[in-house]
Parts: C-alpha cells; structure tokens; sequence
C-alpha cells in the first residue's frame, strides 16, 4: 500500500456532492486526485481519454495515480507513452525506467535510465542504477542465503506491516488496517482501506507466531493512523508513528495532509501495563513534513527514522538523532548520499552489531522497495559515514515492495514485509531464517592502499562458481556467505596483476581485504602472527630497511596482520616485526628476516610471515634439541644450529639480558649434575658470545637436578623408576629473560 511508499497519511474522507459531480469529467477527476483518491480519479481520466487519448495532462494524472498507488503494471503503460512523446518530461523517463525494472524488463530499463542520465547528469543514484543494472540477474536468484516464509497466523486480507520486536523477542508488534472493533468508522482515501492499528502476536510454544490481538491500550488505536513501532527495553518504552492528531481533531498541513509524527508510550512494570498518556518523543516532529518509522539503538541513545522534511537527497531520506543525558534529542542528522538517494529510502532499522537495514526505491533494486543494507563507518566514537548498500538479493527482496526488515539480537532471524505475489493480502509479514553471514570486502591498490573501484572480484565456494561481483567506488563489494565454508576471491583489474584471497568462514561477519599490485612492479605482503595462537597481530609495526641506502619504510599491520610494501629492483632487505603489549613485565619478541629481489622478474609478490613469541620476564623458555656428549660440555655442530637461533633472538632484541640454565636429570650423584651443568651453560654462553653477542648480557646458570619438571627422583632411599623419555624432559637448556 501506499503508506510504505510515502509518510503522508490522510486526515479525512471528504464526500463527492451531486455538485461536484456534475462539473466537467476531469475537474472531478483533479478532485478526487487532491483528495489522494486516486482509485475513483482514475476512472475519470480514462473517460476523458476516450474521447481525448493524446491528452499528455490527463496521460500524466493517470500515469502517476497508478505510481502512487504502487501499480508499476499500468504505470508502465501510460509512463510508455508520456516517456515517447516529443518535449516529454524528463522524469517520465525516470518513472517509466523504474515501471519496467519493477516489471523485470530490465534491458529496457537500462535504456531509459540511460536517457535520463543523460539528460539529468547530476542524479548519482540513477547513474548507480544503470550501472549495477546487469548485476539484477544475480540479485534474483536465490543464493540459499535466507529462508522465508508467510507468517500466516498475523496475516489478513488487508495490509500488515511495520514488524518490530517486543520485549525479549517474545513476539512482534506490528500494524494493520483489518478493521477490528475498534474507534475507527472512517477510511483512508488513498489506499481505499481503514486507517492502521497496531496489534501485538506473542511467540507459541514452537516459536512461530500466534494469533494477534490488538494492543491493550485506551489511548491507542483510536480515529486515524497509528503506524511502525521501536520498542526499546533498556527504557522501557515504545516510539510509534502516527498521524497528527489529538483526541479526535486532526492536524493537516498546509498541502491538506496529516504528516507522522514520533510519539512514545511507555510500560509500567510495576503495573504490568502501557500508560495511558500518549505523548510526542522528539522534538523535531512537525506539522509540515513527516517524521516516522523509528528505530532504537538497544542502549535507547540513538533514534533512526525517515522523514520527508527540506533539505535532504529525495523523496524520503533516514537520519539518525542521539540523546542528551537529560533526556532531550539532538538535531537530527542525515545519513548522508551513501544510503540516502534521490528516491525513497526509509524504514530504517539498526542491529545490534551496528548494521543498519533499511528499504529504498532509490538504490539498485528488483523493483518497487527493496531491501538493503550498510555498515557504519566510525572515527572515534563518531558515525563518519556508512558503506555502500547492499541489496538482500532474493528471495528477501522481489520485483514488488520488500520492506521494514528486522533482525534478532542473535543476528539469525527476523521479519519483514512485501506485497509480493501469493501473500494473503496487500501486504504480508515473512518470517526468515539467516543461514549465512555478509562478508565485506574491498579491493585496493598494494601500494597506495587507495580503493580500487570497478575491479571484478570472482567468487568460489569450494569449487563451486558463485558468480562475479563488481567493486563500488570505494573498492568495496558483499558476499553472502555460509559459516564453516571456505571461499576464494579472486580480483582483477586491468593494469594490476591479479590476487585471490581465500577464507574460511566463520559464525560472525568479517572484512575481505585484496590488494592488487600495479603491474610491473615487486611488492612484498608482510604478514604478522601470534607464534602461539597463529593469530594475526593488528596494529604490530612493520619496518622494511632498503640495506643499499639504509631508508626505512615503516607501516602498520591491518586487522589481518598484514601490510604490503613497494620493493626496488635488485636489492636486498631487512624486514623487521615488533608490538608492544602495553605490559611492563610481558612483551612480543622483535623477529627479523632478510629478503632480496635478486632474480626476482616483475611483475611480482613476495610473501613474508613473521611470527612473534610473547614472553614474560622470569618465565623460562626451553631451547629445543640442545645435546651434548656423554659426560660433555662442548658444543656439538647439532646444539650449535639450535643455539644460533638464540643468537637471533638476541641480535633482534638488542636490549635483552638473560639468564641461561642447563638442566641434567637425577642418575648420577647431585654434585656431579650440578658441576656437569655449569660447564655446560657457560660452553653455550661462550658460543654465543662467539657469534657476536655482548657477554654481559647473559648469566651462566647451572641447576644439575635441582629442577626436576617431572617426578623422576634418584636420591634417597626410593628411586621414581622413570622411562628414559621421561628422564630426558630434564635433561635441558632454558633461558629467561632478567631485563627487557
């Protein structure tokens, strides 16, 4: 219905008299079509046609009667005509672009977006429509992405809509015009309908919906339209759209309509029950434009919703207020050209990972509304800008009107609503179950790190071809993508080479980074891990030493541990990762390696991990495979190979000072071990002082048994009868660290 297309509701009924009626066919026609009657008015100009079928005035009223009331069928019809005529209006081209979208004509769609692009340069959003056009083919097949379904135990006849939560997702409410018994005995002009209501449907005991009832409160439901709703918990009270009236008295603008405006209700739980005072929530409503389809943040502090008023990017944009610690509501803010765009986008809805769902008219969509979605972009603490949109793709959205889509806390499943085919009436409320998660990615330069817009992303999932996706002009794209399976991406764009980049999906979204490297040259991906967990270590520091002319070049690891440099030819490097832990006594060891383009042919990438242990001061740390000859203390060739890599500890870590422990095990007598194992630490404090490094920073430190790490005893009158595995997990060499 209309509703869902416009903010405007209607205050009144106003009758035909035998007067009116007996003026001139169009005249009356004009009448009912100020009245938003559109259904009678039409009747009217078609016996106008049929005596003047050239009419373009008449062509026009028609046209835009079945635009208005959501009828892209006939639309088509006459916008075909006003679109062909010679001096057409420009905006025919538009509407009658968006008839055949909505129809599925999409090639012939294409060419009047086209025209009317041409002729209207400035209208970014139509240029986005034609140029994702093509990708309508992929949005229509359903990617076993979501499934839906008919709540029909809520659905009626007649239009139900605006689902949002109740309380601890026990149920929704939701509202419709199915005319109970109620105070309503008028009817709303433009949808020929009763005015809406808003009805509440408790979860049954298999979690599906139950039957509705009307929401006990005196002071709702009463003579005009009460609307979508955001029921926050937090603060226990529910914002609702409804028509401006108080009592019985509506208020119209000055165009003859009732605007929206926010009001709030609130639950007494002390009373188990709304209160009976019904009042408006912010202070931005106003008699002149609408303000409606509100959303809570779930901590109640920010307030999302659509308004038609002055100064936005179209019809109907979303913007977002925040709440002052007295209570009060700031100016509202537009969410700016990302989601808002010259056509409708409204009934916004804000999850609680901070994506926001919304419905437009004005981005690429199947036809009529269809559902998108985008992710805030934060500097701060503040909201600077939002992600391109992404359409749901089917079955969530369809040539018809797919809106006011919401989602569970647990990010799983929701409702929405559409007037598409096979619904039990004007417009229905679907249930869903998600199956997937978005993943978000961008593709961009290696060097630069600037986005790379219009490059080709192909898609796999396992071996499975899962289509190509095209980067906005951020460099960005979205995947719907199911957990637990593991996908490739690979991207190109003509003057870089190309990259792919695999994932294994999991339970919660995550950020798909490509970089492309300009052809021609050698970059190198640096990429830093947790040597224990494997985990990538975001904000480490990466430095890259040309060692011709000593010049460092230093970057920040991203959220995936990586960073990618630009390398010369012919040259060698040192590459060094380090990151502080922000603890005294623990710290991340530095780790260097070394890399040279010798030989390397560009175009190239090389690849270099660099795993970096965390350590704490005191704690000792075995080195592996250290061995030495019965009864021996000099360093064999094999101890030798394991000792250097405590030599590169060391000379990665200038400022380290440690300790260096031999361990024996209990056979032989406690003063031998211990003798034994002095002249062991000091050989292997000698060799690596040999291989450069400063003696004074290490201690010599022989413990013979005295540090058994299992129970393999020997002194005494009972001897631990232990395997020889088990008496050499004592036989060690150890450090740890005294001095960062």
């Amino acid at each position: 219905m209309k509703l869902k297309k416009s903010l405007t509701l209607l205050a009144a009924i106003l009758m035909v008299t035998i007067a009116v009626a007996e003026r001139p066919v169009v005249k009356v026609a004009d009448w009912y079509y100020k009245q938003f009657d559109f259904k009678n008015a039409i009747e009217l100009y078609k016996k106008a046609l049929k005596k003047e079928p050239g009419n373009t005035y008449v062509l026009q009223r028609v046209a835009d009667s079945y635009r208005m009331m959501n009828d892209w069928a006939n639309a088509e019809t006459y916008y075909g005509q006003l679109a062909q005529t010679e001096n057409a209006n420009v905006v025919n081209k538009l509407y009658y672009a968006e008839a055949l979208r909505a129809n599925q004509k999409y090639a012939d769609a294409k060419v009047y977006y086209k025209l009317y692009s041409d002729a209207v340069p400035t209208d970014n959003s139509v240029k986005d429509r034609l140029k994702g056009i093509d990708k309508l083919e992929q949005l229509s097949k359903d990617r076993g992405f979501y499934d839906v379904r008919n709540a029909e135990a809520v659905n009626s006849k007649f239009s139900d809509f605006g689902p949002s939560f109740m309380k601890n997702d026990t149920g929704i409410f939701f509202c419709s015009n199915r005319f109970p018994d109620s105070y309503v005995k008028h009817k709303d002009n433009w949808t020929q309908g009763n005015f809406l209501q808003i009805f509440q449907a408790y979860k049954d005991s298999t979690n599906g919906l139950g039957k509705p009832e009307l929401i006990p409160n005196r002071k709702l439901n009463k003579k005009y339209h009460e609307g979508t709703s955001s029921y926050n918990e937090k603060m226990g009270e529910l914002y609702i759209d409804r028509s401006n009236y108080n009592g019985r008295k509506a208020f119209p603008a000055a165009d003859k309509t009732v605007k929206l405006k926010i009001n709030r209700i609130v639950w007494l739980a002390d009373q188990n029950s709304w209160g009976n005072e019904v009042v408006e929530a912010v202070p931005f409503n106003d008699k002149e434009y609408s303000v409606g389809h509100p959303s809570l943040t779930r901590d109640g502090k920010t307030l999302y919703f659509a308004s038609d008023k002055p100064g936005g990017y179209g019809g109907v944009d979303i913007y977002y207020s925040t709440r002052e610690i007295g209570g009060q509501w700031t100016t509202p803010v537009n969410l700016g050209p990302k989601v808002n765009t010259s056509g409708d986008d409204m009934f916004p809805f804000i999850a609680d990972d901070g994506t926001l769902y919304f419905a437009s008219n004005g981005h690429l969509g199947l036809g009529g509304l269809d559902v998108f979605s985008a992710s805030q972009v934060k500097t701060g603490n503040k909201i600077t800008n939002w992600t391109e949109p992404e359409n749901l793709g089917y079955p969530v959205n369809t040539n018809a009107d797919d809106f006011n889509f919401i989602i569970s806390k647990n990010n799983k499943s929701g409702y929405f609503a559409s007037n598409r085919q096979g619904g039990q009436g004007d417009d229905d409320i679907y249930s869903f179950t998600k199956k997937g998660v978005i993943l978000n990615g961008i593709v961009y330069d290696a060097a630069t790190g600037l986005p790379i817009p219009e490059s080709e992303v192909v898609v796999k999932e396992g071996n499975i071809d899962r289509g190509k996706l095209t980067t906005g002009k951020d460099g960005d794209f979205s995947f719907p993508a199911i957990p637990g399976k593991h996908y490739s991406f690979a991207a190109t764009k003509a003057g870089y080479m190309p990259n792919t980049v695999e994932v294994d999906v999991k339970a919660k979204p995550d950020l798909v980074k490509i970089p492309l490297s300009a052809d021609g040259g050698i970059n190198l991906e640096v990429t830093v891990l947790d040597k224990k967990t494997r985990d990538p270590l975001e904000g480490a520091t990466i430095k890259v030493t040309n060692l011709t002319t000593g010049k460092d070049d230093v970057a920040t690891a991203d959220k995936d541990g990586k960073h990618t440099f630009v390398l010369e030819q012919n040259t060698n490097y040192r590459i060094e990762g380090s990151k502080e832990t922000g603890e005294p006594d623990t710290k991340y060891l530095t780790v260097t390696a070394t890399q040279t383009t010798n030989g390397v042919k560009a175009p190239a990438t090389i690849y270099q991990v660099l795993e970096l242990e965390k350590v704490k001061k005191g704690v000792a740390i075995k080195v592996e495979n250290i061995y030495y000859d019965l009864d021996k203390w000099f360093i064999r060739p094999d101890a030798a190979k394991e000792l250097d890599k405590l030599v590169k500890v060391l000379k990665d870590n200038p400022t380290l000072e440690i300790e260096l422990s031999s361990h024996t095990d209990c056979r032989a007598t406690a003063k031998y071990n211990a003798n034994l194992s002095s002249k062991r630490a000091e050989s292997a404090v000698q060799y690596i002082a040999s291989q450069g490094v400063d003696i004074k920073r290490m201690i010599a430190a022989g413990y013979g048994e005295s540090r058994l790490v299992n129970k393999c005893e020997c002194e005494g009158t009972v001897a631990v009868p232990c395997t020889d595995e088990q008496h050499q997990e004592n036989r060690r060499t150890e450090f740890k660290i005294l001095k960062f």
